[in-house]
């Protein structure tokens, strides 16, 4: 009964699909978080580009470093396509919008994931802004 030849393999057979099951994971929860990113870095950069563009107030920013995915992960999800709404919350102009993506996932996951996203930034005019502020002090 003292043979412990055979009782690291066993062992070895129980634990390595665990330890290897946990790295994939893991993995798999990173790359969807990067997707994540991905989708909001987009959606906050075309909301603010949309935002200005309506407004015709700002300028647009040319960022050196800028977020911009080259595998294929975060590519797809970069170039989804977003829907904006205009709204009014608050007696002000704002500007919403909404982003879907959905993905097939790997062997860990077989069935398709689906992610949606949203961002809101309030259009404000200024010189309106400073007519009302005014009213209200007078």
């Amino acid at each position: 009964m003292n043979n412990k030849k055979g009782s690291a393999m066993v062992e070895a057979s129980i634990l390595y699909p665990l330890i290897i099951g946990a790295v994939m994971a893991v993995i798999y929860i990173m790359i969807c978080m990067y997707t994540g990113a991905a989708i909001k870095a987009n959606l906050d950069a075309e909301l603010r580009n949309k935002a200005m563009e309506i407004t015709s107030i700002g300028e647009r920013m040319t960022v050196k470093h800028s977020f911009n995915p080259q595998d294929k992960y975060g590519k797809k999800a970069f170039l989804e396509k977003i829907s904006f709404t205009e709204e009014f919350h608050v007696h002000m102009k704002c500007l919403s919008a909404h982003a879907f993506h959905s993905y097939r996932g790997n062997s860990m996951m077989p069935k398709n994931l689906a992610r949606q996203h949203q961002g809101t930034v309030y259009m404000i005019d200024e010189r309106e802004y400073i007519r009302k502020a005014d009213m209200i002090v007078q």
